[in-house]
């Protein structure tokens, strides 16, 4: 229903953070989409992770607000300010630490029991085209980190091993700003031929009992061509 559906208008706060109120249903994932910001950003503005759970009514920061522009008295004319300065840029340095898990359940979310899965490959690629890091997963629980990248726009993927589907979206795009640390995380499990439970070919459990009961069959034939040639040989001349 639509009702259902409808996002509450977040509201800025003396602070200037826009905060957004968590509705029954809501997802991280929803959240932020709807926002037009990034995962990792939001677990980022509000110290989250991954494995936290949403609740109702919960406060969730998505955002600064521009300050407020004040409001001129009647008959004041106001004075002319003067350029506005270029902000300087901010340099620096972050860190993307990426973990490929092996998504047992399939719901895309990291539990405990879950551990690393080994064998996948990760990058990290700046938004230039440049790569600025590339690693093959293994049992660490904590994944890997790409440490020393400048800030900027990334893009973090990741292929699954070989036997294995994704259960996770396999790229994300990063925003790092100086000091950043961010966490992503990839989910996979077997495919259906590491399962186990690859079907049977109709026909073969039959194929296999007719092939037992013809060797049954060839066993009594023989058995009764072995009795019949000694009873011939013990007969009477008389009765051959």
């Amino acid at each position: 229903p639509a009702a259902a559906d409808a996002f509450p208008p977040p509201t800025p706060n003396e602070r200037g953070e826009i905060l957004y109120t968590v509705q029954p249903g809501d997802t991280a994932w929803r959240i932020a989409a709807i926002a037009g910001i990034s995962l990792q950003e939001l677990y980022a503005l509000n110290g989250l992770e991954p494995t936290d759970f949403l609740v109702p009514g919960q406060q969730l920061i998505l955002g600064m607000a521009g300050p407020a522009e004040p409001t001129p008295l009647p008959g004041a004319t106001p004075t002319p300010s003067g350029p506005t300065p270029t902000p300087t840029p901010a340099f620096g340095t972050g860190e993307i630490c990426v973990l490929l898990f092996l998504d047992r359940n399939g719901d895309a979310r990291l539990q405990e029991d879950e551990p690393p899965l080994p064998g996948g490959r990760i990058s990290v690629v700046h938004v230039s085209g440049s790569v600025a890091g590339e690693h093959t997963t293994d049992d660490n629980p904590e994944g890997f980190c790409f440490t020393d990248l400048e800030n900027g726009d990334y893009n973090v993927s990741a292929a699954v091993p070989e036997g294995y589907n994704p259960t996770t979206v396999l790229n994300l795009p990063v925003r790092l700003e100086p000091g950043d640390i961010h966490y992503v995380e990839f989910g996979a499990q077997p495919s259906g031929a590491l399962g186990g439970d690859a079907p049977v070919a109709e026909g073969s459990g039959r194929s296999t009992l007719l092939g037992v009961v013809g060797a049954l069959l060839l066993l009594a034939a023989a058995g009764l061509g072995y009795y019949a040639s000694r009873y011939s040989r013990r007969s009477p001349m008389s009765l051959r």
